[in-house]
């Protein structure tokens, strides 16, 4: 939830997240079909604690992504109405996630970022604690978020060098490549290469990446705390009715 990267390659788009947390929270569950809506299901892995997520999927191909924070670093309140865990299986139990985002109630939430693709369209909408600005993003272009409560301005524009880096030499990387960014880049720099450990305080705990093609969508979900790998595909409702977990 602290570090998301866009990238589109071809006629697919690959997503990738790495969660950033402290080591006392629980341990998540890995991604699997968690809800059937009526247009379909979604795929997400569960915060152990609040029970919600930071990466949900459909098997229409839409992915949402969420980061802690807005604009700049905020002071917590001592408590929220709904956990910003809630939000995208909120927005996703909807045929429309980005209709749905327009009349989502974010009052009584923490300051967050969300990184929709939808409909083959990408959106971001930044909650400031006041205000949830949505912005449509050019979809053939590339982005990488990384969260303001843990990195800071200069953190961010030297990751934003390292992604640039990264494009140019990789124009049409594959997803693993883009793992291998997300696992790799700023090694040895522990307090804000990608993957990052505080003092195993606060460190990355996993790596969750969906690359978007034609008729399927390839999750692929690495719990670095114990080194486990989840990885399969899930066949687009609109190309067959079957899935595969």
């Amino acid at each position: 939830m602290c570090t998301v990267s866009f990238i589109p390659v071809g006629n697919k788009v690959i997503i990738t997240s790495n969660r950033d947390e402290k080591i006392v929270r629980p341990a998540a569950l890995p991604p699997k079909k968690i809800m059937t809506t009526a247009d379909g299901a979604l795929y997400f892995p569960v915060d152990a604690k609040a029970g919600g997520t930071w990466f949900i999927t459909n098997n229409k191909g839409d992915i949402g992504v969420l980061l802690n924070g807005a604009y700049q670093k905020h002071i917590p309140q001592p408590s929220y109405r709904l956990s910003r865990g809630s939000i995208l299986p909120t927005l996703f139990s909807y045929d429309n996630p980005i209709h749905a985002l327009r009349e989502f109630n974010f009052i009584g939430i923490e300051n967050c970022t969300l990184v929709l693709y939808v409909d083959g369209q990408l959106h971001e909408c930044i909650w400031d604690g006041t205000t949830a600005n949505i912005t449509q993003l050019d979809v053939t272009e590339r982005y990488i978020w990384s969260s303001v409560t843990l990195y800071d301005t200069t953190m961010i524009n030297e990751r934003r060098q390292w992604f640039g880096e990264f494009i140019n030499q990789n124009l049409y990387p594959s997803q693993q490549e883009i793992i291998h960014f997300h696992t790799n880049t700023g090694k040895g720099n522990n307090h804000y290469g990608l993957k990052m450990n505080r003092d195993n305080l606060m460190l990355t705990v996993s790596i969750t990446s969906a690359e978007v093609r034609e008729y399927d969508t390839v999750l692929d979900y690495i719990d670095c705390l114990t080194n486990s790998h989840t990885l399969y595909s899930i066949e687009h409702q609109l190309a067959t009715s079957s899935t595969h977990e």
